[in-house]
């Protein structure tokens, strides 16, 4: 029997390596660990991704990829980022932890145990809480009795479900609070649950930041007012009273933000460079790069950001910088028939009316660039090129997607630039050219990276 466990995080990085590291020894026995990461702005997911996971590239190691066995990327939200862990799950049983839990070193044996020879659906572990006060002790003692009682755990407890009976119940419902509550009522319509003697133990951080009387006090608030009927949204406005809201203003809403990229797979990428300093460091300096240019175009706040990728979009590289709603597949023959169809459908969504088109080996780009190129396309031009060093381009953006623009041109040579803008002439475009930038495809270019700020630097 496997174990997939699921760490949901948000601004986790002060806690999510040492997690990773408890659970060590549950990925050595042969169970998974998938971390959601729901959109952090600080180092989680870097942090998270440590190396490479043997799963993407044939059991040899990567450079990027996920210390943990996957690392996802999904919407802001514990119960969406729960069920989101779940769907890429491979597991029997499914064990959903917090970043600051600590699961007891039997965990694993005492769940395999209540699972496949107890007949147990679900259930949790008993609690404590860190830190010598005696007042953790009683809450931890009353937490305890209250979920025995009642036969509802709360997620510091380390809910678990096997994984058919989760999926028959549709998961967690998708409540910004309570969902915890809300998924043990449902379950325990259908199976009694089975609390575990083995005891996980809990971070005390909210007790000891915000008092234990005013902590204690305001969780009985809330769970009263849940039970009263007050909707989940108003209380996690309450409890969560700095949250983002739920929708990203961006300074372009009707534009799109589209990077083309190939999969990061070992020997077919980055080939030239690879000839020169081997498969796997060209491999990690593709996943660099494309990182580096994802989360230029993301946490720029210009307009929304979409990876298409030409094969394999649920690599795990891909689904860990992206939700996976926003990535695709690109369709086509030659590089200008895949530019355009994806041009064609970014502006065939409602609302859309421009969309740049970037690659992942230019890493030089930054937000200023992006900025300008969609300026002018909401200023009524009708193409904005990003020059590239060796004559080809490193932005394309667009108002429209003619199909007479992307033919006939001669990809990868050093006359892509000159060819299109012939073509823009031809069909009457007002166009504009942004400065020119380099990209990265021979050992020529790498000294580049270290003039980038700050530095790219990357590792076999």
């Amino acid at each position: 029997m496997r174990l997939s466990i699921i760490v949901p995080v948000f601004n986790e990085a002060e806690r999510i390596v040492s997690c990773l590291g408890r659970l060590r020894a549950f990925m050595a026995a042969g169970h998974e660990v998938i971390v959601v990461d729901g959109g952090s702005g600080d180092r989680t997911r870097d942090l998270a991704m440590g190396w490479a996971a043997a799963a993407e590239n044939n059991g040899t190691p990567t450079p990027g990829a996920p210390l943990c066995t996957r690392l996802l990327r999904g919407p802001r939200g514990r119960a969406a980022q729960m069920n989101l862990g779940a769907a890429y799950a491979s597991g029997d049983v499914l064990l959903f932890l917090h970043a600051d839990n600590i699961l007891p070193p039997d965990a694993g044996e005492s769940l395999i145990q209540a699972c496949a020879w107890g007949g147990v659906e679900w259930g949790w572990f008993r609690v404590r809480l860190s830190g010598q006060s005696p007042a953790y002790r009683i809450i931890a003692g009353m937490m305890n009795l209250r979920a025995r009682l009642s036969s509802v755990g709360t997620g510091d407890q380390a809910l678990f479900v096997a994984a058919p009976l989760f999926r028959r119940i549709g998961g967690f419902p998708e409540l910004p609070l309570m969902e915890d509550i809300a998924i043990c009522k449902r379950l325990r319509g259908i199976a009694r649950p089975r609390v575990l003697a083995a005891t996980t133990v809990t971070s005390a951080r909210r007790w000891e930041e915000q008092g234990i009387a005013r902590t204690v006090l305001r969780m009985w608030r809330l769970r009263l007012l849940y039970f009263l009927g007050v909707s989940p949204a108003r209380l996690a406005r309450s409890y969560y009273p700095a949250a983002d809201p739920a929708d990203a203003s961006w300074k372009y809403p009707a534009a799109r933000i589209a990077l083309f990229t190939r999969a990061p797979k070992l020997g077919e990428v980055k080939t030239r460079l690879a000839a020169r300093i081997g498969a796997e460091s060209a491999l990690a300096l593709h996943q660099a790069m494309l990182r580096r240019v994802f989360e230029t175009a993301e946490r720029s706040g210009l307009a929304g950001v979409r990876l298409w990728a030409a094969s394999n979009p649920g690599h795990g590289v891909f689904t860990a910088l992206c939700e996976a709603r926003h990535i695709r597949q690109q369709r086509g023959g030659d590089l200008g028939e895949r530019m355009r169809l994806a041009a064609a459908a970014e502006l065939a969504e409602a609302g859309v009316d421009s969309v740049v088109i970037i690659g992942g080996d230019c890493p030089a780009l930054t937000a200023s660039h992006l900025d300008e190129a969609l300026a002018a396309l909401a200023g009524g031009v009708d193409l904005v090129l990003g020059p590239a060093l060796d004559g080809g381009y490193v932005l394309i953006g667009l108002r429209a997607a003619e199909a007479e623009l992307f033919q006939d041109v001669e990809w990868g040579s050093g006359e892509v630039l000159e060819q299109t803008l012939a073509r823009a002439r031809k069909l009457g475009l007002r166009w504009q050219l942004l400065a020119p930038l380099g990209d990265v495809d021979t050992v020529e270019d790498l000294p580049s990276l270290q003039e980038l700020e700050p530095p790219l630097s990357f590792s076999a």
